[in-house]
């Protein structure tokens, strides 16, 4: 696998990332349809300003969750994937642990799902939630870093063969 591919792959994830952690994830509306139609709750929400409300909120334990793996854990990676495809040796206990972390970064997009799904199930016939560009883009970097991952381990393995 050509270092350059997955180099530019990679920076494709993490541009996918960037809009993931800032442009709005889920719309959620609440309106009563009687005679008039009147709102009463509509608000979009990006990772990152989910993050605000809930340290403005002192809900430290779900902002912490949320910091440690859609932001901790996105950017070791991204480090270490850096590494491991420009690194002229780089060790192989490194691609181990970035396999390892992939599947930990999956978790927030799990968990978004889950809360939508929540509230889809749960909601009223005057709720809606409505999935926003945002949470597709941080889906998207989830795969994307997930593919560059694999192809990087490959890559690793093969070196490896040719050079024993």
């Amino acid at each position: 696998m050509n270092r350059y591919l997955l180099l530019i792959l990679h920076i494709g994830s993490l541009v996918l990332l960037g809009f993931g952690w800032v442009l709005d994830i889920l719309h959620i509306d609440i309106s009563i349809h009687y005679i008039i139609d009147f709102n009463i709750f509509s608000e979009k929400r990006s990772i990152l300003g989910v993050m605000e409300r809930l340290w403005t909120d002192a809900n430290y334990w779900p902002f912490s969750l949320i910091f440690l793996f859609g932001i901790v854990v996105p950017l070791v990676k991204s480090g270490l994937l850096f590494y491991l495809i420009l690194g002229k040796d780089p060790a192989i206990k490194w691609q181990r642990f970035v396999s390892a972390i992939s599947k930990w970064a999956m978790a927030d997009v799990f968990a978004i799902s889950i809360f939508v799904a929540f509230l889809g199930a749960n909601a009223m016939e005057s709720t809606k939630a409505i999935l926003q560009p945002g949470f597709y883009y941080f889906a998207g970097y989830v795969i994307l870093s997930g593919i560059v991952a694999g192809l990087c381990g490959r890559m690793l393995s093969n070196s490896a063969l040719n050079n024993a």
